[in-house]
């Protein structure tokens, strides 16, 4: 069994308020409140968790959020490769009421600093033995020179270490040239690798571009309740339709996706793309009918 590290660089302190029904400009009292760890990274570490798979979760907890964060973390059984040095966690509300769409508020984007991202690629560096490094969720001000220093290992990683991408945003186009093994998506973010008109083309062709573009040969492209399409290798994308559920709460459920891919593919011997692709579908509909976040029975 591989571990794996997901990587999380926007961190979530988040808190779900349940009303028996709100609307907006009046003051309401919720009837249930629960605080809980988002980011896509830590989602992926839960359901691997979940699945019996070795994992730690790399993040940036800090400021008045960071310990509380912390603390969740270790209560859920999530290990941590923590970095707090000048970090400041965002913090984010999610509004619950029967009857009404699950509303989530999401304050502004975490800080994450150079001495912290410093630590972080110290202690990859460390790692004995191979690893899977999963990036999870976009990265915020990846402009910035700050990361250079993550840049740098990625480029310049080791054998050892198999790299696989679930990412948007700015950064999403440079972390499919480093050749990863592994690119899963939705389909917006697969035209981020595009420009103009050819964004408008069909999910089979955008994959067969982004294979010979990107040197990876897995791609897993979902749409919510939508069709998943999966292109394996050489031959040509296929797709298959989710099972339907009543979706309770949509949130997590690609990254639920994306943790049991890793799980078959470098934690299992028998799983082909497809078959792993499959049951992950599985999984998050199971997930999407409840209200948590991989808290429904395997």
């Amino acid at each position: 069994m591989l571990k794996t590290v997901t990587f999380t660089a926007n961190l979530l302190a988040e808190t779900t308020y349940e009303f028996s029904r709100w609307n907006e400009g009046k003051t309401q009292r919720a009837k249930a409140e629960s605080f809980q760890v988002g980011g896509k990274g830590i989602n992926v570490s839960k359901m691997l968790n979940k699945l019996g798979a070795d994992n730690q979760a790399l993040c940036f907890p800090g400021g008045d959020f960071g310990p509380a964060c912390e603390r969740w973390l270790a209560e859920q059984g999530i290990e941590t490769l923590a970095f707090h040095e000048g970090c400041v966690t965002r913090s984010g509300s999610v509004v619950r009421s029967g009857g009404q769409d699950e509303t989530t508020f999401l304050g502004v984007d975490s800080v994450v600093s150079e001495d912290a991202i410093r630590e972080a690629v110290a202690e990859l560096d460390a790692i004995e033995g191979p690893f899977v490094f999963a990036v999870c969720g976009s990265v915020q001000g990846w402009e910035d020179p700050i990361w250079d220093c993550l840049r740098n290992w990625v480029e310049k990683r080791g054998e050892e270490v198999t790299f696989v991408v679930d990412n948007y945003g700015p950064s999403l186009p440079w972390f499919a040239r480093q050749k990863p093994d592994l690119v899963k998506f939705n389909r917006d973010e697969l035209e981020l690798l595009f420009e103009g008109e050819e964004r408008k083309q069909e999910t089979p062709e955008l994959l067969r571009k982004a294979r010979l573009r990107f040197s990876c040969d897995r791609w897993v492209v979902t749409n919510g309740a939508e069709a998943i399409w999966v292109l394996d290798g050489e031959g040509e994308a296929v797709s298959f339709e989710p099972r339907k559920v009543k979706c309770v709460s949509p949130v997590g459920c690609g990254d639920i996706v994306f943790a049991t891919l890793i799980d078959c593919l470098y934690n299992k011997s028998n799983y082909a793309l497809l078959e792993a692709a499959k049951l992950a579908s599985e999984y998050a509909s199971r997930s999407a009918a409840m209200p948590g976040i991989a808290e429904f029975d395997l």
